[in-house]
């Protein structure tokens, strides 16, 4: 079995380590452990007694991929780790940049000798290709901008851009926007015909549940806010919607994060196609 089916196949058995995170995306222990204080990312203790290990899943490897991008930009871990909890959708990006769906036929059975689902003939993009290096995708990268060091919004395969929160506080705050968008500004995307292509699914079953605040209780709030994340109402009419507006039309500073390129280079470094994370530290954050 070659090393890449190797890790192909630990990957799929769905837990991952702490130098696995830090290898994949920079962050260092110090770091990794922040993002979990803040409930950025989810981990579970492996095992009994002192030899615990905590491992996650890959959902929150794929987290810390975008807030390990989002803090290279300055951002603090907090106010990353809260962007990339509220980017809405992102649990269709989650579900779609994912090698075993890319690469392998997710309804048959898995094969004894590889513990693996037979490979597609042809995949429908290259992004884990080890003979093709990672590259940004202009069809289907989702891109998220900061405009003036204050208004954050996301783009979905190069269409319009869609505002969901703004820094506050010198940016050492984060305060998500409510309504989220809706969900048809997916239709006939190229991240949609992926996902019908794939999984054979609508994209409304990838939305989970905390993506969409209809379904959010007094206890899903509450929490939220016990951790510091902030949501208020704000659509383009009022005076920060305006206020957006003018800056997203002409910016003075401009940040931008391609979070799809920064997860499939963390995938790839986890598969061993991509070498580590230059900022791969296994000490503490400097």
């Amino acid at each position: 079995m070659t090393d890449f089916n190797v890790a192909l196949r630990r990957y799929r058995g769905n837990r991952f380590v702490d130098c696995d995170i830090s290898r994949g995306t920079g962050m260092s222990l110090r770091a990794w452990r922040e993002a979990i204080k803040h409930k950025a990312v989810r981990t579970v203790p492996s095992g009994r007694g002192r030899g615990r290990v905590r491992v996650c899943d890959a959902t929150n490897l794929k987290r810390a991929a975008v807030i390990a991008a989002l803090n290279q930009t300055g951002l603090s871990l907090d106010v990353a780790g809260q962007i990339a909890l509220f980017v809405p959708f992102h649990t269709l990006l989650y579900t779609i940049c994912d090698p075993l769906v890319i690469l392998c036929q997710r309804s048959a059975e898995i094969d004894p000798t590889t513990g693996l689902p037979p490979r597609l003939e042809r995949s429908v993009v290259n992004w884990f290709d080890p003979l093709t290096p990672a590259s940004a995708d202009a069809e289907t990268d989702w891109v998220i901008e900061i405009f003036d060091n204050r208004f954050v919004g996301v783009h979905y395969d190069g269409g319009a851009l869609i505002l969901f929160g703004d820094l506050r506080q010198h940016a050492t705050r984060f305060v998500a926007w409510l309504p989220f968008p809706r969900r048809d500004q997916f239709a006939g995307a190229a991240i949609e015909r992926i996902a019908q292509t794939l999984v054979g699914a609508g994209l409304l079953g990838f939305a989970a549940d905390y993506e969409d605040p209809a379904r959010w209780t007094k206890k899903t709030l509450k929490s939220l806010a016990r951790f510091g994340y902030q949501l208020e109402h704000h659509d383009r009419l009022d005076s920060l919607g305006v206020a957006a507006a003018a800056a997203v039309g002409s910016p003075v500073v401009k940040t931008t994060i391609n979070i799809s390129l920064a997860i499939r280079k963390a995938l790839r470094r986890y598969l061993g196609i991509e070498p580590a994370a230059p900022g791969d530290r296994t000490g503490e954050l400097e």
